[in-house]
């Protein structure tokens, strides 16, 4: 084992450096990197940073970030040297592995009854990039192994989610809380789109859920629901998924892939959420396992699971069905994440379902607007292109755009649309139709 100040002397003035999204990052290294005054040029690959380091501050320090946050987009707003880079959650995990950053530095647990050390809540992107560098003499892998990391295995053909400590050349103690999300508000909107998925969901399904309120809420309510058996196969875990656990519903029984275990790729929500994956609570027994992102995400896999249904949230959507939800116009506001991956993977499973979770309005600048476009503002970053498009629900009703002609589609969408846009959506579609399809 090493100091934390004899770790921070293994970096270079010009470095570079990778870290893993939200609750894999090395808070205590990150913290400390402004210690250092010789910086020259330090290159941090990461994204949904947690907290304001004071070394984003440094402006001999360069930031590209995969997902952003808030502190993401503060330093963005601030003009700081802050860059988004257009990549899936796979992407992440493939950029980090082919652009080889110097050092790749991770949190694990402390070392089971065997000597391993898993990395705990957080495979997703890391577990390749960090074995890789951890095998390469030309670079440095740093472990920041915290005694609160839960132990959470994977599975044997993809690593196990775990490396012996014997192969950790640089490593260092701490002893911080996990990171846990925060709470999420809900809206009377937010309360009647839940309603509306859950009608969906079928017994049996095999479910994924988004980061957010509304994927959370209807997990939740599901739990409550008469329906039950289902399995888990998502890229985020996160308290919702826990509630579905306590309440009996996750069986795994009838999965096409990875059956009788929910795989996901992060777990990010409470500590009573981590405390029924670690393993060395006795809760877990591997029923929930920790797997890369690029198992997890790849839609060939998932579309094993018969009954896959993926659950997402949408900004805005226009009448051809593209959607935005990452991105107000050019203004990043979250990541690609791993939503088309997952919306890939339920259109093609046999009985899949995609559903794309949209509040009918937002308020720009103290004023109501909808978020059903007839075409969407010009240079809107699309994140679900229109033929991969499903079920689209808002708290006005569900519209299925499967097999749904170009023509067909924007009746359906101003269907769902708020009440006091409909006449206006209707009008331009009229003058759209006229033009573009049939007069």
């Amino acid at each position: 084992m090493f100091s934390l100040k004899e770790i921070l002397s293994l970096f270079k003035p010009t470095d570079t450096l990778a870290v893993p999204l939200a609750s894999g990052q090395p808070l205590a290294l990150l913290e400390a990197l402004a210690e250092r005054s010789d910086w020259e040029h330090l290159e941090i690959f990461c994204g949904l940073l947690l907290n304001p380091h004071p070394i984003l501050l440094n402006p001999k320090v360069f930031i590209k970030s995969g997902f952003y946050g808030p502190i993401e987009r503060l330093m963005n707003a601030q003009g700081m040297h802050m860059e988004y880079i257009p990549l899936s959650f796979t992407g992440i995990e493939d950029y980090a592995i082919k652009t080889k950053p110097r050092v790749v530095a991770a949190v694990l647990s402390q070392p089971d009854s065997e000597g391993f050390c898993t990395f705990g809540t957080h495979g997703a992107a890391v577990y390749r990039p960090f074995i890789e560098a951890l095998d390469d003499p030309k670079r440095i892998a740093i472990a920041e192994i915290n005694a609160t990391m839960p132990v959470v295995y994977g599975d044997s053909l993809h690593g196990d989610n775990k490396v012996h400590i014997s192969k950790l050349k640089y490593s260092y103690e701490v002893n911080y809380p996990q990171p846990q999300m925060s709470t999420f508000s809900v809206s009377p909107e937010d309360e009647a789109i839940a309603e509306h998925v859950v009608k969906l969901v079928e017994e049996g399904d095999t479910l994924q859920f988004g980061i957010g309120a509304i994927p959370n809420l209807i997990a939740e309510k599901l739990a409550q629901s008469s329906k039950g058996n289902f399995g888990i196969h998502s890229e985020l875990v996160s308290d919702g998924f826990l509630k579905l656990c306590k309440a009996g519903k996750i069986t795994n029984h009838s999965k096409g892939i990875f059956p009788n275990r929910s795989v996901f790729a992060f777990a990010f929500g409470s500590q009573e959420l981590y405390d029924f994956l670690d393993e060395r609570n006795g809760h877990n027994k591997r029923s929930s396992v920790c797997l890369p992102v690029s198992v997890v995400n790849e839609p060939y896999l998932m579309a094993q699971n018969q009954h896959m249904v993926s659950i997402n949230s949408g900004l805005m959507i226009d009448f051809a069905g593209q959607v935005c939800s990452e991105a107000i116009g050019l203004k990043q506001y979250s990541g690609v994440g791993g939503q088309l991956s997952f919306v890939q993977g339920a259109n093609q499973a046999r009985h899949g379902k995609s559903i794309i979770c949209l509040k009918s309005t937002a308020n720009l600048d103290g004023k109501l607007i909808s978020n059903i476009y007839p075409t969407l503002p010009q240079g809107s970053l699309i994140s679900t292109p229109r033929h991969y498009t499903q079920y689209i629900v808002t708290e006005y009703g569900v519209a299925n755009l499967y097999g749904v002609s170009d023509e067909k589609r924007a009746e359906k969408l101003i269907a769902i649309a708020h009440p006091g846009f409909k006449e206006s959506l209707r009008a331009k579609w009229e003058k759209i139709k006229i033009q573009y399809y049939k007069n």
